[in-house]
């Protein structure tokens, strides 16, 4: 193919230059010996736009289109170096900048499509400097045109626009900084002008990524040569998140409709916003944090006078500033809230242009944040200001919710700020009220924001007194009942709560945090059997959840509170009154085993001979996978073999596989064959010596039969689609090998290893979802056949090779001459190759009427 592809580009770049000079222009892109000039190194539309749209032009931009499309899929596979010359992208980058020239948007789209795909490639052979820098030439042309308003420029576009300006800046920037042709303030000149002329915020959001780009590649040395650029990005970001500045786009982005991963559109925009200012501020983070505390500031003065008075304003006009005021105020609390990792970073002060950073004055600016917040979330407490403003409550509520968050934020580092204890004292002090039984009931935004807050002092700041003191009613609320907030809110209060208690343990668990948070979980425990389980267990769950990564210490004191309802819950699974709360029950020990298993002692091992019997009436397949992956949890943490004494009984757990979970692990139940495959490879690696036993004599004959039964289960799995399920397996086998040397085993070479070998060499040649794990079902062959490589060279390849359908005699011939190399890289590409001929072979011989020696 690759002998063709010459005479194919000249003749495709041959009707694209003939298109151009058919628009008026009688001089082709220049070679690239002539030189890089100054001005444009294209045919400039924009000097002759006017000549585009005469009616006597009749461009046959079908053809064009095609052609660049083409380019397209060639560019994507073609060696670059010695077969793209630098004239031809060129010319693909002239037709991607007709866009705002012509009524050829699909032209247009398809030019700047195919130098993306050159760019994708890592475009960058010794010989493409003069291409890279007229590359740049023709972009700041293009960005220079598209700076004038008005930007009427397709959307679309302008986003493959901004993906072919993250390509070239990651690429060739630092490249090009060498060139004295090269000026980079003014390219970023004008991308900064594009970035902040674009229509929409859609479009502004891809453009931020080419900033982010930007940032990527910049040592701390640079950070000084271009702060003018990366503080005008900051200020520039600042205005175009406020309301103040840019209300006529923002009021346009939904806030109420949630994608995918729960987010608005606003959201979304605001959360890329913020990261990219985060960005510089790893550059320069007390000069960002300064640039949004000042802004910060102004606002706060204005909420602050605004709650002084009731949280209202005077007359229609006042009230839509503040209104607008009160919503920059939640988005700047946001953006500060995320600058402190950056603010207080370990690292070594940064240099900006504003001088040496330094450590004192970072955590003074800190301080100045929390004290100045705590002082206003002390005054939202005890005035509310969002009940009193009837039309700016919401605005209000948003303000406080960021407020909390913000502090959630900035306690992790209170003690690096020296904040001083009152204020974090006064920050729980303020959050507490949020979450107590009011007759009017908090705004739920409100109450989630301060129970997180909560939860961030509880785990990182030191309290001096007593902390449950002071939570005074709510502590006595939790032990009661949590109805009155929402379940997540609930689930954070307890979690918070517990944390305060268990941060206070003393030496072996004892102490009065460990008698409260004794006390708590009694509490939370107790309404288990008249409540049921559908009603106690979820909070519960949640609750464990959110302490898996606990210290031991504070592990062993849950385990001793949660114990009356494991006992409890285990009675229920078993009772078919309780069977409509399987699930919740289920997942309850999910969480308990993998929370706390090594500190539920024997009773884990209770429960998994209790779940092995549940297991066998059947019920939910969701339940059914829990109960898999806690006997799993089991296997894993060892203890007992064969069946005796303490332990998991490994024939219970083979029966449960063979006789109920491996049978009903269908295509249409992915989850529960993952845990079932899980729990054989645990199985098999964990507990080897069961299947090959020294002490068991009598049993050696069965215990292999078991062997060989869970063998044909794993290799069933690795002919599924299910590409989570290979690689489960494939991952099992390798370390079956790595550690029990399972491919040398007599059992495994003389009737699995032939087996496994086809599938895995099958489904190579299957493609597909399959490619994504080519690389690890390649290894796990490699292996297999260098137990006894000249066995799989001459005797299974060619037994293999003859049972594929498709293959004429001629081609068996030509495949079995397969190369002696064995180490991985060569027997990959050898292995690669033998399947794609293998295709290739299939292919034509499925031809209706194809010779059988087409290829001979």
């Amino acid at each position: 193919m690759l002998k063709g592809v010459p005479q194919m580009l000249a003749a495709l770049s041959a009707i694209l230059e003939k298109n151009a000079q058919n628009e008026g222009h009688s001089n082709p892109p220049p070679s690239p010996t002539s030189g890089i000039p100054q001005t444009s190194a294209l045919p400039d539309l924009l000097v002759n736009a006017h000549d585009v749209h005469t009616a006597d032009k009749a461009l046959d931009m079908e053809i064009v289109v095609k052609c660049l499309t083409t380019l397209q899929h060639l560019f994507s596979w073609l060696p670059l170096s010695s077969h793209v010359p630098p004239t031809l992208v060129t010319t693909v980058f002239y037709w991607g900048s007709v866009a705002t020239q012509t009524q050829s948007k699909e032209a247009a789209l398809a030019g700047l499509g195919g130098v993306c795909e050159l760019l994708y490639r890592r475009y960058a052979p010794p010989s493409s400097g003069a291409t890279a820098l007229r590359l740049h030439h023709c972009a700041l042309r293009l960005l220079r045109h598209l700076t004038h308003p008005p930007l009427l420029t397709p959307h679309d576009y302008l986003n493959k626009l901004a993906e072919f300006l993250k390509l070239f800046i990651s690429l060739h920037f630092k490249r090009l900084e060498a060139e004295p042709e090269f000026d980079a303030i003014q390219f970023l000149s004008y991308l900064f002008q594009f970035t902040f002329q674009v229509p929409v915020c859609t479009i502004f959001v891809n453009c931020l990524d080419i900033w982010i780009q930007f940032i990527d590649i910049l040592k701390p040395e640079d950070t000084v040569k271009y702060w003018e650029a990366l503080r005008g990005l900051v200020e520039g970001i600042l205005n175009k998140i406020q309301f103040q500045h840019n209300k006529a786009q923002l009021q346009h982005l939904d806030n109420e409709v949630y994608d995918d991963d729960g987010e608005t559109e606003w959201q979304t925009f605001l959360k890329h916003c913020i990261e990219c200012i985060a960005r510089v501020a790893e550059l320069a983070p007390l000069d960002v944090f300064t640039c949004v505390l000042e802004r910060w500031q102004g606002l706060a003065g204005v909420h602050a006078r605004a709650a002084g008075r009731g949280g209202g304003a005077g007359g229609a006009a006042d009230g839509e500033r503040l209104l607008c005021a009160l919503l920059d105020l939640a988005t700047l609390t946001r953006v500060a809230g995320r600058l402190a990792p950056a603010l207080l970073a370990d690292a070594e002060p940064c240099r900006t242009a504003a001088g040496a950073d330094s450590a004192a004055a970072r955590a003074a600016a800190g301080a100045a944040l929390v004290e100045r917040v705590a002082a206003a979330l002390g005054g939202a407490a005890l005035t509310r200001p969002h009940r009193a403003a009837h039309q700016h409550a919401h605005a209000h509520v948003q303000v406080h919710a960021e407020m909390f968050a913000c502090m959630g934020a900035w306690c992790v580092h209170a003690a690096a700020c020296g904040v001083p204890q009152h204020t974090v004292e006064g920050l729980l002090a303020a959050a507490v009220p949020f979450l107590l039984p009011h007759e009017l009931p908090e705004p739920p935004l409100l109450c989630h924001a301060a129970a997180h807050l909560l939860l961030s002092l509880s785990k990182n700041v030191k309290f001096t007194g007593d902390p449950v003191a002071q939570a005074g009613d709510l502590f006595q609320h939790a032990q009661r009942s949590l109805h009155y907030l929402e379940p997540k809110s609930a689930g954070v209060v307890r979690e918070a709560l517990l944390w305060l208690c268990l941060s206070r343990l003393g030496p072996g668990g004892a102490g009065p945090g460990a008698e409260a948070a004794r006390a708590l979980l009694a509490a939370w425990t107790a309404p288990l059997p008249l409540a049921g389980p559908a009603a106690a267990l979820p909070p519960l769950t949640a609750l464990l959840h959110a302490n898996k990564h606990a210290h031991t210490q504070a592990k062993k004191v849950i385990a001793e509170g949660m114990g009356g309802a494991a006992e409890t819950a285990l009675r229920m699974l078993c009772e078919p009154s309780c069977a409509s709360a399987e699930p919740e029950i289920t997942e309850f020990f999910l969480a308990l085993f993998t929370a706390l298993l090594p500190q539920l002692g024997a009773f884990a091992y209770t429960a998994i001979d209790v779940f092995l019997d549940v297991a066998q009436r059947g019920g939910g397949e969701s339940g059914l996978e829990r109960l898999v992956e806690c006997v799993r949890l089991g296997v894993e943490a060892g203890g007992g073999c064969g069946g005796g004494g303490g332990g998991v009984r490994e024939a219970a757990v083979l029966a449960l596989l063979q006789q109920h979970a491996l049978p009903r692990a269908t295509p249409h139940a992915p989850g529960l064959a993952r845990a079932a495959h899980r729990l054989l490879a645990s199985l098999l690696i964990h507990r080897w010596r069961y299947f090959f036993p020294t002490k068991c004599v009598g049993e050696e004959e069965e215990r292999l039969q078991q062997f060989r039964g869970a063998l044909s289960a794993l290799g069933r799995a690795l002919l599924q689609p299910d590409i989570e399920l290979l690689r489960i397996n494939i991952n099992a086998l390798e370390t079956l090998n790595t550690k029990w040397k399972l491919y040398h085993k007599p059992i495994f070479r003389s009737e699995f290893l032939g087996e496994f070998l086809s599938v895995l060499l099958a489904g190579l040649g299957e493609g597909g979802a399959r490619a994504l794990l080519r690389d690890e079902a390649l290894a796990a062959a490699h292996a297999m056949a260098c137990v006894d490589f000249p066995a799989f060279r001459l005797a299974f390849l060619p037994h293999f090779l003859r049972q594929l359908p498709g293959l004429q005699p001629d081609h068996l011939h030509q495949l079995q001459q397969f190369p002696p190399d064995t180490d991985l890289p060569t027997f990959t590409q050898n292995i690669q190759r033998l399947m794609n001929d293998v295709n290739c072979y299939r292919a034509y011989s499925a031809l209706s009427g194809a010779p059988s020696d087409m290829l001979s």
